[in-house]
């Protein structure tokens, strides 16, 4: 679903985007499945070209425990603060490269920047690579309060498991160990 910004009013508009409403079902499916999400946002431009873009997630995706193996709803929260800068052309000569979309952790006080094309905000892009982005890398459930895991009551220690296994490292032949055997008549 893309927004076109240009018809953004100057006092800006709220969106609100769920299961319910349908937009944004077939751009999430692959990230949050068939689990319901809330999606507030709030766009107001700032000049003719900059647009200021606030609001908050709230979804549910389904992970793998990096503890137990078994599956559960990871809880998802998360406050958005993003500016909206058009597309920036970059020729061939060009030192920096970019992204699609950029999504970054920011503070409560800062916001990331967004780069969008042809005075539209493609919204399904945006949210579903800020979604993908909060989930962790080793996702766990939360813990019981005695800090047991509450899917498989196993302790959930603070500490990350790490395995630092010795493998073995084949050593090359030199290609001239052949040539020792050769013998000259």
């Amino acid at each position: 679903m893309k927004i076109k910004l240009n018809e953004i009013p100057e006092e800006g508009r709220n969106y609100e985007f769920t299961r319910e409403t349908g937009e944004l079902n077939l751009a999430l499916a692959d990230v949050i499945g068939d689990e319901s999400f809330n999606i507030q946002m709030f766009i107001k431009p700032l000049n003719t070209k900059d647009f200021m873009l606030t609001g908050h997630i709230k979804t549910r995706t389904e992970e793998n425990c990096s503890r137990c193996g078994d599956t559960f709803k990871f809880a998802l929260n998360k406050k958005i603060k993003e500016i909206l800068i058009p597309k920036q052309e970059m020729d061939r000569t060009g030192k920096y490269i970019k992204s699609s979309v950029a999504v970054s952790e920011t503070d409560d006080n800062d916001a990331a920047v967004v780069e969008y094309e042809q005075n539209q905000f493609d919204v399904g892009e945006f949210l579903h690579e800020s979604i993908a982005i909060d989930v962790p890398f080793a996702p766990m459930p939360e813990t019981k309060p005695n800090g047991d895991c509450i899917l498989c009551d196993k302790p959930a220690n603070k500490t990350l498991l790490i395995y630092d296994e010795n493998l073995s490292v084949e050593r090359k032949q030199s290609p001239f160990e052949s040539l020792k055997n050769i013998k000259l008549n």
